[in-house]
């Protein structure tokens, strides 16, 4: 990997055959300073719809070759096609919740209410147990305030509220709760407890054993283990202690400062000044993020050219993927999301792109490349998971990837499919939001007309 030292003053690069260039990192250059403390414009009311779930529910057993829990497993049939999650089915939901490490979920109500369902063996559902949910739960703690949104992780959670800032719970053995404190292995946080951050929280993402946040003025912050340059600070963390090889655990949200990019030719690096960032995704060990001039950056594990730089070297601080050009309308990205190991992005037409590796015909590529199966489609939302990915587009629901217990959507006869396809029993509705977890997979319909409503009246009711 090339060798990238980021300084308060100056960056430099370093590459084998080329002499160091040096960058000028100004102080008014700072995105603080332009920012002028303004803070996000208030949002427009979300559309609001019916959730809907598919894929395994045996929740202590996904992901995992033998149990490793204080509950006895059970064994249910799967949702070989999209069911409707009966306790959600009176209310509202605005958001629901996945990620592609996390066997657990959330669902947010237009009342702010959270609910969730899942593993929670590490206390990641922030109920005070690790006792599992297998059906939708209101979680208590959260019942007096207005949750905004959430993130799923392995085994932890971060909770976002309107009032009083970011809550995280689950695990915490590498201070990725960002509460300040961490114990090391086994440390768990059953309860949520408040982020160490000052500022109001807009949007986060978990990945294996890390966080991100992003505050309302657009400044990028992370907390967890930087074992593979995932927290962007330009260090791995590494150390070795008794011969052995350990990684710094960072407890407290520290502040990703600079953004760079790379010019394709001549290799040379340079930062790029008053990044505001505007949403970020984390897989495994890498990370996306987007910024208010939607430039696209990532960062963190390299492994199958997952941060779409054409190389497959880690990177410790943000890199602009260059695919993507802000203004042109047809490589302008309006989502990018991380899969366990690679991406997907959708520009400003609705043409889906992916890079690393992400169960296209067991393509893996270091570089985005578009989805031709899904040419002429209009994609709305896109839900990238570790071995199945769902996309939301036009009026229909649409899945690829390997599967065995469901999570496709597409009966039971249907075990895996290489070429995006779709869910025929949920043809016709429009899905507001998409996403894919450990073995399930998730959707929200819109159900505005009465057509939507009869195709509703269809489906099975899923009734944990």
């Amino acid at each position: 990997m090339n060798f990238l030292t980021v300084d308060l003053a100056m960056a430099a690069v370093e590459e084998p055959s080329a002499k160091r260039q040096k960058i000028e990192e100004k102080p008014e250059d700072s995105a603080e300073d332009v920012s002028n403390g303004k803070e996000e414009e208030v949002e427009k009311k979300k559309p609001s719809g019916i959730p809907l779930i598919c894929g395994s529910m045996n929740w202590d057993l996904m992901g995992r070759e033998k149990s490793r829990v204080n509950t006895k497993p059970r064994k249910v049939e799967p949702a070989w096609t999209p069911q409707i999650i009966s306790a959600l089915s009176e209310v509202r939901v605005t958001d629901i919740i996945a990620g592609p490490c996390a066997a657990h979920s959330f669902f947010i109500t237009d009342k702010g209410k959270l609910f969730g369902l899942g593993r929670n063996e590490s206390g990641q559902l922030g109920l005070g147990n690790t006792i599992r949910q297998d059906g939708a739960i209101e979680i208590p703690f959260f019942v007096d305030k207005k949750v905004i949104g959430a993130a799923v992780g392995r085994g932890h959670s971060i909770v976002l509220t309107e009032e009083d800032g970011a809550y995280g719970m689950g695990e915490n053995d590498m201070g990725q709760l960002g509460i300040g404190t961490n114990v090391g292995k086994g440390a768990t946080v059953t309860t949520p407890k408040p982020v160490q951050l000052q500022q109001k929280v807009k949007n986060a993402a978990c990945g294996f054993d890390f966080t991100l946040f992003v505050t309302s003025k657009g400044f990028l912050y992370s907390a967890g283990s930087s074992e593979s340059g995932q927290l962007g600070i330009n260090d791995n963390g590494e150390y070795i202690e008794g011969r052995k090889l350990f990684y710094t655990a960072h407890a407290v949200p520290t502040r990703v400062h600079s953004f760079f990019t790379k010019d394709p030719r001549t290799k040379e690096v340079t930062r790029v000044p008053n990044v505001l960032i505007r949403y970020v995704s984390a897989g495994q060990h890498h990370c996306l993020a987007i910024s208010e001039n939607d430039e696209l950056y990532t960062w963190g594990f390299n492994g199958h050219g997952r941060l779409g730089h054409r190389t497959t070297e880690n990177e410790l601080i943000p890199m602009r993927v260059l695919h993507f050009r802000p203004g042109d309308k047809n490589s302008s990205v309006k989502i990018a999301k991380c899969s366990y190991g690679g991406c997907f992005a959708v520009n400003n037409l609705g043409n889906l792109y992916c890079w690393g590796q992400n169960q296209i015909n067991r393509l893996e590529c270091p570089y985005p490349i578009p989805v031709e199966d899904l040419y002429g489609w209009n994609v709305n939302d896109i839900g990238p998971g570790k071995n199945h990915h769902v996309v939301a587009a036009d009026f229909s629901s649409i899945a690829f990837g390997k599967a065995t217990t469901g999570e496709l959507g597409m009966g039971h006869t249907v075990k895996s499919s290489s070429r995006p396809d779709k869910m025929h029993g949920v043809d016709g509705l429009k899905m507001i939001q998409c996403g894919a977890g450990a073995a399930h997979t998730l959707l929200l319909a819109a159900d505005d007309d009465d057509e939507s409503k009869e195709i509703l009246k269809k489906l099975d009711v899923n009734d944990d």
